[in-house]
């Protein structure tokens, strides 16, 4: 039984997934297996993945997104650990090592660690160098009010706090979600490696880019909502909590229309929204009226 499940899904990503394959391959932790689900892919990328074998094992599903290929590769796992990596991303050699050790050593109780990333051009070269600025431990509070530092490809969850099937179909925020609930469940416990051991491609065909914006914004403030809705029987998250982060949630829902160019009539709604579930969202919400005014009458 080896300690870490790595878990890719991967939809027609046969331009990249050797890549990221020899790049969770090439780590100078051994103790761990690799299952790839392919979700219906309708390239080359199962033929890509089966050269691999049996370093990593493939599964195969109907396509059912992100969300529902990640759960099965969750299933598999039956150690201490489950790292996720998408397949257009890439680890760094020591990236599990690393984060193991830490998990280990620094806190046995720590619910998931996380690292700094890099992100790159379809082509490899750099964007940022860094894409997380340094902070302090992260609460969910922070997590549910604009601060959600974790880039998905990062996480390593101390496999104990991730149940069932914890992905949810939420495209561009199932990710959120999960790494909500395992942070509230471990007490608020998590890793931070200021150290760029994923670097991340931003690509114009990803799904966080093709969403539209009102979608983007009604599918974030699902994730709070699903988040606070499955702890209450569980570990109830505290009413400030809640009332705070779903009114960042209908922020951001304004912010994206706005920024969007689309739904300004949503875009004043949900601004509205927030600024009755929090009050210090004011100034940022007088901002975005005047981002939204100066918009629509450059339109005319």
């Amino acid at each position: 039984m080896a300690r870490v499940t790595v878990v890719t899904a991967a939809y027609n990503a046969a331009p990249y997934i050797a890549e990221t394959i020899e790049s969770v391959l090439a780590q100078t932790y051994s103790d761990f297996d690799y299952v790839v689900v392919d979700d219906g892919s309708t390239d080359g990328t199962a033929d890509i993945i089966a050269r691999y074998a049996p370093r990593v094992t493939s599964i195969r599903q109907q396509n059912a997104g992100a969300g529902a290929a990640r759960n099965r590769g969750v299933e598999t796992a039956d150690g201490e650990y489950v790292a996720i990596v998408d397949a257009d991303d890439v680890w760094a050699p020591e990236k599990l090592e690393r984060q193991v050790t830490a998990m280990d050593q620094r806190d046995p109780d720590a619910g998931l660690c996380y690292t700094n990333a890099t992100s790159v051009r379809a082509d490899g070269t750099t964007l940022e160098a860094a894409m997380i600025m340094p902070h302090g431990p992260l609460t969910c509070l922070m997590a549910v009010t604009g601060d959600h530092p974790i880039v998905t490809s990062s996480v390593l969850f101390r496999r104990r706090y991730l149940e069932g099937r914890p992905y949810r179909n939420l495209p561009v925020t199932e990710d959120h979600h999960v790494n909500l609930k395992v942070l509230w469940r471990s007490s608020e416990r998590s890793i931070f490696i200021d150290e760029p051991l994923v670097r991340y491609r931003v690509l114009d065909t990803s799904v966080l880019r093709q969403v539209d914006p009102w979608e983007r914004g009604r599918l974030t403030l699902e994730a709070i909502e699903l988040f606070v809705g499955d702890m209450r029987s569980e570990k109830p998250v505290p009413r400030d909590i809640e009332r705070r982060g779903i009114a960042w949630a209908h922020f951001q829902w304004g912010w994206y229309c706005i920024h969007g160019g689309v739904a300004y009539g949503s875009a004043t709604r949900q601004l509205l929204y927030a600024l009755l579930g929090d009050w210090r969202l004011s100034g940022r919400v007088a901002r975005q009226f005047v981002k939204m005014g100066v918009t629509r009458v450059g339109l005319r």
